[in-house]
C-alpha cells in the first residue's frame, strides 16, 4: 500500500509541481490527501525541496514545497520586501512568514478571512502580478494561466509555455517508473 501511495504522490507532484521540479520556479504548492502526507518525506528525502505544511482542509493537506535558497533571494528583491510590509509583515524571517501565510490561508479556507494575496509571493509570482491582481481584484488581467498576469506578457507566456513542457516531461518519466528523485537528478 505505501508504495501504491508514494507511485501515486510521484504522479501528483509531476503534475502539480513539475515547474519547481524543474527548476522554473522557486515554489509550488502541493494538495493531497493526509492518506499519502507520510509519504512526502520520503520523496523529497535526498532532494534540495523543503515542504511547509500550510493548511488541512477536509481531508487534504496544502503544502508549499520550495527550494530554501531561492525563495530566500526571492523575498529580498525590493518591490518583493514592500509588498510584504504593506501587507502588515513586520519580519521577513522565513519561518515567520509560512507561519503567518499559514495562519491567514487557513482563515480564508474557513471563510472567516479575504484571501492572502503574500501567498502569490510565496509561490514566486511577480510582485507586478501580485499587485495588479490586488489593485484590480482579480479583473483586468493582460492573461490567465498559472497566474494572472499584469505585466510583462511576452515574458510570462514564454514561462507559461515552458511550465507545460516541464509538466510533460515530468509525468511522462515518472508514468515510465523513475522516482521524482531520479528525473531531478
Amino acid at each position: 500500500m505505501r508504495q501504491q501511495n508514494r507511485k501515486w504522490l510521484e504522479e501528483q507532484m509531476a503534475l502539480q509541481c513539475a515547474p519547481l521540479l524543474a527548476g522554473l520556479k522557486l515554489s509550488n504548492l502541493l494538495i493531497i490527501p493526509e492518506t499519502v502526507e507520510e509519504e512526502l518525506s520520503e520523496v523529497l528525502s535526498g532532494t534540495e525541496f523543503c515542504s511547509y505544511c500550510l493548511s488541512w482542509h477536509g481531508d487534504k493537506v496544502i503544502y508549499l514545497l520550495y527550494r530554501s535558497r531561492e525563495l530566500l533571494e526571492y523575498l529580498e528583491e525590493p518591490e518583493v520586501q514592500r509588498l510584504l510590509g504593506e501587507l502588515d509583515y513586520a519580519s521577513l524571517d522565513l519561518r515567520e512568514l509560512l507561519e503567518v501565510v499559514s495562519e491567514r490561508y487557513t482563515a480564508h479556507l474557513s471563510g472567516q478571512a479575504e484571501f492572502p494575496h503574500e501567498l502569490g509571493l510565496l509561490l514566486g509570482y511577480p510582485a507586478i502580478d501580485v499587485r495588479g491582481f490586488m489593485e484590480h481584484r482579480g479583473k483586468d488581467f493582460l492573461y490567465s494561466g498559472y497566474w494572472k498576469v499584469y505585466g510583462n506578457l511576452k515574458e510570462t507566456l514564454r514561462l507559461f509555455q515552458k511550465f507545460g513542457k516541464a509538466r510533460e516531461y515530468f509525468v511522462r518519466m515518472v508514468a515510465a517508473g523513475y522516482s521524482i528523485a531520479e528525473v531531478v537528478a
